[in-house]
């Protein structure tokens, strides 16, 4: 669960509930304005992924070259969030930012779940997945 702030125009004020588990979230009129979660990690040639920045992410796992999975600290809802996301391969490698294929373990499409995600980070032309130098990603739920 989250602490909310709610400023709603029905309620003429601010409404806040809290818990433990020390997410905060906006919302205007029952429903959520802010991020549950933002990453950025980089993998540089050889490993391994370090995570520079983060909100709610506990890990970011490489299963394979250009495919990781992303799991956050604090659970989600439930896996119908939306992602915010790009990525930038390394110039020695002959490609360029593009978006990631989020929910993509790979090989075939995985569905998201409320504690984790899987992207793939292939090339410009999606002929091979290369490792980012670094990857974003925000979620909101």
């Amino acid at each position: 669960m989250a602490s909310t702030i709610n400023a709603s125009s029905t309620a003429n004020g601010i409404v806040s509930t809290a818990d433990a588990s020390g997410i905060l979230n906006i919302q205007s009129n029952g429903v959520n304005t802010n991020a549950q979660a933002w990453v950025r990690w980089n993998y540089p040639s050889g490993g391994p992924v370090t995570i520079q920045k983060q909100y709610n992410v506990s890990s970011v796992t490489r299963a394979s070259q250009g495919n990781y999975l992303v799991s956050f600290t604090n659970a989600l809802s439930d896996g119908n969030y939306v992602l915010v996301s790009s990525y930038s391969i390394s110039a020695t490698s002959g490609t360029n930012t593009g978006a990631p294929q989020i929910f993509n373990n790979g090989s075939s499409l995985t569905a998201p779940t409320a504690s984790s995600f899987y992207v793939n980070t292939p090339n410009y032309n999606a002929t091979a997945n290369l490792d980012p130098a670094y990857a974003c990603f925000v979620v909101f739920d």
